[in-house]
């Protein structure tokens, strides 16, 4: 895969496989993605556009493949099941692209020749408490958080010699907390820093995935979820307190960065709520200086820090079996599908991590409205 990431590939047809009780479709598989076709359309072995689910199709585009009936609100491709099956995906045979001839690659991404483009929710807009809207500059040692592909395109990355830590996906808000260096130093705190006050170079910063939401240099707004949740578990007098044990400043380097998913009431909705009355927060990973840690260090920085962490469904060597023994669970007590699992080498290599959703979560999802995770 020339983008593990991507939404619009070359792949090939590797199986063709009937559907029991269907005379004029059949089941295709292109890396480890599923779709419905009509039969006699593609071969085993052909080279074929792959537009995967969530992707956002040009309506220009939709109209003239003849998918747009099965696209969801936006154009965007849907998760269906049919006779017991899952689609995942659109195919699309290479001589109805509308390129002059280029050489078309197993594997090639052609997500910004085509316009296609994985869709985003919108982003969570904030504003003070007397509704004014604040210039706020990042702060580049606050990193965001490693964004993973999906398994289905990246079908080998595990094998059983791989030892990995197997976890439940939450369908809520991306949230990170972290002690960073500053961008740039005030006066003040190049006095501080003179008269040997070694922290004064960093400071506490909260946000969301994509937003940077508040700091100690530039102030915070005046109330958001990540600050509520913040201010609950004390999570800015915790990381000081940890920072603060370092032997070593120089280990510390840019920052400590944690990060978590916050869910329960008002969400994503009453359907994922979690049965919660309130908001709560499980964490899955810590960066130290931009490197991401071990599991083991992980959960063992957690436990000092009196934190929750997302619940561990599976330690051990990799298996298909041990994925598929959790991907198609529900909420506990409910008929609702919890949204999937994130499977991670016990090393923390950001090469070892992937995602694997839940098909039913999809369709769940699209017939009840759910809104989509930031």
């Amino acid at each position: 895969m020339e983008n593990v990431n991507s939404v619009a590939f070359i792949s090939k047809i590797k199986t063709l496989s009937s559907i029991e009780k269907a005379d004029k479709i059949e089941l295709a598989t292109c890396e480890s993605w599923t779709s419905i076709v009509q039969k006699n359309i593609h071969k085993e072995g052909d080279l074929v556009l792959c537009i995967t689910t969530d992707a956002v199709i040009p309506e220009v585009l939709a109209l003239q493949w003849g998918v747009d009936n099965y696209l969801r609100k936006g154009n965007r491709v849907r998760t269906i099941r049919l006779k017991s099956v899952y689609s995942e995906c659109i195919l699309i045979p290479l001589s109805d692209l509308p390129f002059p001839k280029i050489e078309m690659n197993e594997g090639r991404d052609i997500m910004e020749g085509l316009g296609i483009f994985k869709y985003e929710p919108p982003a969570i807009q904030i504003q003070d408490g007397n509704g004014r809207k604040h210039k706020y500059h990042q702060n580049p040692n606050f990193h965001i958080y490693y964004k993973f592909p999906n398994q289905k395109n990246v079908p080998n990355m595990f094998n059983e010699d791989d030892e990995v830590v197997i976890t439940r996906k939450i369908h809520g808000t991306n949230a990170r907390y972290g002690i960073v260096k500053k961008n740039k130093l005030s006066i003040l705190d190049r006095i501080k820093k003179f008269f040997g006050n070694k922290w004064t170079e960093y400071e506490y910063v909260y946000g969301s995935h994509n937003i940077e939401k508040g700091s100690d240099s530039q102030g915070f707004y005046s109330t958001d979820i990540w600050k509520e949740v913040s201010e609950n578990y004390n999570i800015k007098d915790k990381l000081w307190k940890i920072i603060k044990s370092f032997s070593n400043i120089k280990d510390l380097g840019n920052g400590f960065v944690i990060y978590g998913e916050i869910y329960g009431q008002g969400i994503q909705g009453d359907k994922y709520s979690y049965s919660l009355k309130t908001k709560d927060i499980k964490f899955f990973d810590l960066e130290i200086d931009g490197d991401y840690m071990s599991d083991g260090v992980f959960q063992q920085t957690m436990r000092i820090m009196d934190l929750k962490i997302v619940d561990c469904l599976y330690s051990g060597f990799w298996s298909k079996e041990s994925q598929e023994k959790f991907l198609y669970d529900n909420i506990e007590g409910t008929d609702i599908p919890h949204e999937g699992i994130v499977v991670k080498h016990i090393s923390g290599d950001r090469q070892k991590v992937s995602k694997v959703i839940n098909p039913n979560y999809h369709i769940y999802a699209e017939k009840q409205n759910v809104p989509d995770s930031h």
